[in-house]
């Protein structure tokens, strides 16, 4: 896949975005894309170099997002950072620390018994809760994320709650464990993944908790993280 330069790639965001962008490339794969919502110029950007080798619909798609045609991250986006071409994965910085251990649930022992109740305990992953703290203003994903990079799930840590129940964070679990063991050539959430995610006996109890609870989620995880947006408050995920 042909690389693009670091000018190259700056100038056509700018193109895209419409606008200057003070844009740096990181090492980070804690934060493959992070930007502040707002008029001031330059827009401040930050994001991870494995985009050097993304496509043009990729690239696309990331300057349409930073000129605000989208509130949430593109799936063009979302898919090349949970499946980077192989140029691209050899960027990511795998070595990132992980704390499976909530306040109030253990991802390990949840991911533990869900591997075994569903993937005959076969499935070879890790699982972590997303970090805590001050967050910036956009972010990748809802309450979950695979990073096939890394063999990697990364849990929403508004979840990590006492009036979550567990059957339900087990689901979102297992939701993610999924796109560990789905065909290559599938979309994300194509057909066989949303059959294989109907067929979980908890899919529709958990669609309908998801619906009724998420906003009063969200309001704590605001409160608590300092998220400005109610609009991008069920984006919210630091990876």
């Amino acid at each position: 896949m042909k690389r693009l330069t670091p000018e190259g790639l700056h100038r056509r965001l700018e193109r895209l975005a419409g606008r200057r962008l003070d844009l740096v490339l990181t090492s980070n794969a804690t934060n493959y894309i992070s930007f502040n919502v707002c008029r001031r110029n330059p827009l401040r950007v930050r994001l991870h170099r494995a985009f050097l080798y993304a496509p043009r619909p990729v690239v696309t798609g990331v300057g349409r997002w930073l000129a605000g045609r989208y509130r949430a991250c593109p799936d063009v986006v979302q898919r090349f950072i949970d499946r980077p071409p192989r140029e691209a994965a050899r960027m990511v910085r795998t070595a990132r620390p992980l704390q499976p251990r909530g306040q109030y649930y253990d991802l390990q022992q949840i991911l533990g018994r869900v591997n075994r109740r569903h993937f005959r305990g076969r499935l070879r992953v890790r699982i972590t809760w997303g970090r805590r703290g001050p967050q910036r203003a956009v972010y990748a994903r809802t309450i979950g994320a695979y990073y096939e990079n890394e063999r990697l799930i990364v849990m929403n840590p508004v979840l990590d709650d006492p009036s979550v129940p567990g059957w339900f964070l087990a689901f979102t679990v297992y939701h993610e464990c999924l796109h560990a063991v789905q065909p290559p050539s599938e979309p994300p959430h194509g057909r066989w993944f949303n059959e294989q995610l109907r067929r979980h006996p908890d899919y529709q109890a958990a669609a309908r908790w998801e619906k009724a609870n998420v906003v009063a989620l969200t309001g704590r995880a605001r409160r608590r993280f300092g998220l400005s947006s109610i609009d991008r408050l069920r984006e919210y995920l630091d990876l």
